[in-house]
């Protein structure tokens, strides 16, 4: 019964010496970074149910863009016709 107990206070001693009860705490209690998670995860929840499926399909997004850099390209071209001109 006094081995246990003598035992005991070495061990919580020791544990304040090194500062293991400030490690113990961090793991074993939650901290910011675990209070972060949960706020995360709740966005993520309801991002997912705020979301719908996408618009266009990968190939019409595809073509889409294409179309667009090309009339990109031509309205280019144009610009440099005209600074040429003036």
């Amino acid at each position: 019964m006094i081995q246990k107990l003598i035992i005991n206070k070495i061990i919580e001693l020791l544990s304040r010496q090194f500062k293991l009860h400030k490690i113990m705490k961090y793991v074993q209690e939650p901290n910011e970074l675990d209070h972060k998670v949960v706020e995360l995860e709740k966005e993520i929840k309801k991002l997912k149910k705020d979301s719908h499926p996408p618009v266009f399909s990968t190939e019409e997004r595809d073509t889409i863009n294409t179309r667009i850099k090309s009339h990109s390209d031509r309205f280019i071209k144009i610009e440099k016709k005209i600074k040429k001109i003036k």
